[in-house]
């Protein structure tokens, strides 16, 4: 495929770095050359020095036999006029970054050239509430039209799975636990086997079925947790649109925000939330209203530090589980080491989004994992592979991988030993980044 990324900012470099790991044919589109002169110290695609809307660059770099525009800059009319312009001169998808609610109309963009519209903050909102209402996790994945989840979830002390190894865990457990692939421990990814002993601290990835993948949850907890009571830092739009999704199930909301003009704003909105004039980073008055006794602490504020403080201070007086929007995504794999819960960041959950388009070989979409070194691939298996049949144990499969789930016939099932795959099958895989290419080329047709 051929993937054309306008904008060199913070979003279209991670972008450029996800796709470019398995995509040579890659041209990043920038208009400051000081960008251009940064991207190109750390990638290795082609740089366009140039306005991405301007059509005589985008001629220049080809349009007709371009499969992918990726319009991503912090400005969304230059992205929208960029993708209308792409699809002018004959761009296959068109997909754009705009954050401007006022663009949409029932949460769609309806604009003539342009295929998919990405905002990151109702990505991100999306991406709190799960984890939030899933008590136990810190990073949640869904694939297959969310027939199969991945969830992270930490190994927390004196619960069941601490000091057992897995085959113990499945001899024990069977089918009511799904399959741990992945574990984080001292910030090195492992790819576990069945002698694996998870520790306390550890980060486990987990896969499945959606339902055993959310009640193996309990497993990794000392005690379980209903959602009732959460504090927001962060009377912003996204502050407010997560306070709505959490009122209406019935969760107790108290919303924080210096600026007294969101927090009246948010008093007319949310009627039912207690709003509080303050700075989420006050320990007194997050003290003072019960941090302790929340369930859920989430800083939104559009300021990383202030959520990132706000976080450990809530951590530190005994919030249950703190949730923190960060926009560097390479501050997501450290906030982990420092007492926050789970990291969610915009620009990374749009580059996830936007790499799902990109398919090469057997790759039907594939993500990043925010807190390690690895990736989520979900590939259809071709009909030219020579081991198909045979069973996975037999199998010369990279080591540097594992494969989570299986679809069958649109049914999903947990891989084991005798498990046999048929052209056709879909199957989602945790690889690490040096066993990516290994991967594709594996359900591409590669050796067995």
């Amino acid at each position: 495929m051929k993937i054309v990324i306008i904008g060199a900012g913070a979003v279209g470099f991670q972008l450029a770095q996800t796709i470019s790991r398995r995509e040579h044919d890659v041209v990043i589109v920038e208009d400051s050359q000081s960008r251009i002169d940064a991207v190109a110290e750390h990638l290795d695609c082609r740089l366009v020095q140039g306005n991405g809307v301007n059509p005589d660059v985008l001629a220049e770099v080809g349009m007709p036999n371009c499969d992918l525009v990726a319009a991503v800059t912090n400005r969304d009319e230059i992205n929208i006029i960029a993708c209308q312009t792409a699809h002018a001169l004959g761009a296959r998808i068109k997909v754009a970054r705009v954050r401007q609610e006022d663009y949409y109309h029932e949460h769609r963009l309806l604009l003539d050239g342009i295929d998919m519209a990405i905002n990151p903050d109702r990505e991100a909102v999306h991406s709190i509430r799960e984890v939030l209402f899933q008590t136990g996790a810190t990073e949640i994945h869904d694939f297959a039209g969310g027939k199969v989840r991945i969830i992270g979830a930490n190994v927390e002390p004196d619960s069941r799975v601490e000091g057992r190894s897995l085959a113990r865990l499945n001899r024990d457990l069977g089918d009511s636990m799904a399959l741990v692939t992945t574990i984080v421990r001292d910030q090195k990814t492992l790819i576990p086997t069945g002698r694996t002993v998870l520790q306390a601290g550890d980060m486990v990835f987990m896969a499945g079925r959606r339902t055993i993948v959310n009640r193996s949850l309990i497993y990794f907890q000392t005690r379980q947790r209903r959602l009732s009571n959460v504090m927001i830092v962060g009377a912003n739009a996204m502050g407010r649109e997560l306070a709505r999704d959490l009122l209406a199930a019935g969760v107790g909301v108290k919303i924080i925000d210096r600026d007294a003009e969101k927090c009246r704003r948010a008093s007319r909105q949310l009627r039912h939330a207690l709003v509080l004039h303050g700075e989420g980073t006050d320990a007194s008055l997050l003290e003072a209203e019960g941090v302790a006794e929340m369930d859920g602490f989430v800083s939104v504020s559009q300021d990383e530090e202030t959520n990132i403080m706000a976080c450990l201070l809530a951590h530190h007086h005994g919030a249950a589980k703190t949730v923190c929007l960060v926009d560097r995504s390479d501050y997501v794999p450290l906030l982990p080491l420092l007492g926050v819960d789970a990291a969610i960041s915009p620009r990374l959950a749009t580059s996830n989004w936007i790499a799902g388009f990109v398919q090469r070989g057997a790759v039907v979409s594939s993500e990043s994992l925010g807190f390690s070194d690895a990736e989520i691939l979900q590939l259809e298996v071709a009909g030219g592979c020579p081991w198909l049949g045979r069973r996975i144990m037999d199998l010369d499969f990279p080591c540097d991988a594992v494969i989570a789930a299986v679809l069958t016939h649109g049914s999903v099932k947990t891989p084991k030993g005798d498990t046999a795959l048929e052209a056709g099958d879909q199957v989602v895989v945790f690889a690490l980044s040096q066993g990516v290419d290994q991967v594709v080329k594996f359900f591409s047709g590669g050796a067995a």
